[in-house]
């Protein structure tokens, strides 16, 4: 997923502890601008319950779908996408795999929403305001939607489907979802392309806390970044803001905008966390053609980032100056910004076109609690914030949540190990795992050998769930093998 709000959170979209607010976790696709004019939807809602495991209400809402029938023939297989944290549309218009596949399967192709996101919220503009309602924001109830669509579907909308296979597709948090509904439903879900989705970094996990900043410097390194270069760079500004001259400089530097201006030394945080966020992301989104998600950036934008940092400067005001060239390249690419806001807590953040800025953050307030932080050299070339403790993310989460009630207490950090599973899927079958070498949530994500049809595949030169996406006449070879592997895959579990 980070990100400069309260995560996409992300990429990405999702809140992990770090410097008093969350990383994200997410999917770039979500903040995505643009629309492709090549993919058409029908918008549906359909009534599903509020409550789906409890017996004594029979209160409904709405939860919206896209489909689009262009290609399904009776009898055909339903594509069905489990939405993540997350407006529908940016999915739509950026899960081109799925889109490509529909007219090679004779496939209906169908986008879920995720409830208490968009336009599925239960309790309208209200959703967000009270506890009690943000009680039903839940991977499970999503889970039980899900299905819900699914029957519908296949027993009254869809001509011919009472038989059709389905297949669910997801990247990262929606990854989780398609692994998840194939584990919990496989008598509803024929298999499952889960990209990218880091199913095992929760509590009970064997994932290192510190593996996420550990691939993030992994990623720079190999793409051509002096690792000394950047670790001296957070002690200058670090230095620098320190002096009363220095603060004036690093204001001046990185053209900072009036309402997040440097006044302490202290401030320097929220400056490095700035930059710390759009290291991160480009290594999440370090595909091998230009693309515009949370910022417009090159192809390979990494190793664009890595042309300032080929070696060690001799002067303080020189290492300063590479951090500003990755801040103008990661939040500026297209060169119309004169300022840049880099407090998360005074400036709106980049994310707040999104809408549901807290959705997220509240699932990993309750549910979803993700171990991560950076250990500092040798591990990352950041700064320690390690260890993370349920503790200290409790912190986070009250002093976010506690105006509308939230208790500490509401947090489960084993759920997810319990309910899904820790560090294995024993009973698993019909799942292709994929992860991207480059992409730091490659760090939990399902890494076994394959066994029978459950399938793991690491994508050397991929980025976050980078074989989602459409064909692209850039693709790597690798990306086009993979493909290639994933459609055979489902072929054969909907013969």
């Amino acid at each position: 997923m980070s990100a400069s709000f309260p995560l996409l959170l992300l990429l990405l979209f999702g809140p992990i502890f770090c410097l008093g607010h969350p990383r994200l976790l997410g999917d770039p696709a979500r903040f995505s601008q643009l629309k492709s004019s090549n993919y058409t939807w029908q918008t549906k809602f359909l009534d599903v319950p509020l409550d789906h495991f409890a017996f004594t209400t029979n209160r409904t809402f709405p939860l919206r779908y896209f489909i689009n029938t262009d290609s399904y023939k009776a009898g055909g297989p339903i594509l069905f996408y489990t939405g993540n944290e997350g407006s529908l549309e940016s999915f739509a218009e950026n899960t081109g795999f799925m889109w490509d596949l529909a007219p090679k399967l004779n496939a209906s192709v169908v986008f879920a929403e995720h409830r208490f996101y968009g336009e599925s919220k239960p309790f309208k503009n209200e959703s967000y305001s009270k506890i009690e309602y943000l009680g039903y924001l839940t991977s499970e109830q999503a889970l039980a939607d899900f299905v819900d669509v699914i029957w519908h579907l296949k027993n009254k909308e869809l001509q011919g489907a009472s038989k059709s296979k389905v297949v669910a597709f997801g990247g990262s948090y929606g990854g989780m979802l398609s692994a998840w509904i194939r584990l919990k439903y496989p008598h509803i879900v024929n298999g499952a392309i889960a990209a990218s989705a880091p199913v095992f970094w929760f509590i009970e996990s064997k994932i290192p806390e510190d593996i996420y900043d550990k691939i993030v410097s992994r990623t720079f390194n190999t793409s051509g970044c002096n690792w000394k270069a950047v670790e001296k760079s957070w002690m200058v500004l670090d230095s620098l803001a320190k002096q009363a001259q220095g603060l004036d400089y690093l204001n001046k530097l990185f053209k900072l905008d009036s309402k997040s201006l440097l006044k302490t030394s202290e401030d320097v945080n929220f400056l490095k966390q700035y930059i710390r966020e759009a290291m991160e992301a480009m290594a999440m989104v370090d595909y091998p053609y230009p693309t515009s998600f949370l910022s417009p950036l090159p192809a390979w934008p990494v190793r664009a980032a890595c042309k300032f940092f080929t070696k060690v400067p001799n002067t303080d005001v020189k290492s300063a100056e590479q951090l500003y060239q990755v801040v103008n390249l990661y939040y500026n690419f297209t060169g119309d910004k004169a300022t840049f806001c880099a407090d998360a807590s005074k400036c709106e953040s980049a994310f707040a076109a999104l809408g549901d800025p807290l959705g997220w953050p509240f699932q990993t307030c309750t549910e979803m609690v993700m171990p991560l932080c950076g250990s500092g050299s040798p591990n990352d070339f950041f700064w320690r914030d390690c260890p993370f403790t349920v503790e200290k993310y409790g912190d986070y989460c009250e002093q976010t949540f506690g105006k509308i009630g939230y208790k500490r207490s509401m947090m489960r950090p084993l759920f997810a190990t319990q309910n899904y599973g820790a560090n294995s899927f024993p009973t698993a079958s019909n799942i292709v795992f994929t992860n991207g070498y480059l992409d730091p949530w490659s760090g939990g994500g399902y890494t076994e050998k394959t066994h029978g049809s459950v399938v793991t595949i690491l994508l050397k030169r991929g980025a976050h769930h980078y074989d989602l996406r459409g064909e692209h006449p850039d693709d790597t070879e690798e990306v086009r093998r993979v493909r290639q592997r994933e459609e055979s895959a489902i072929r054969m579990w909907i013969a």
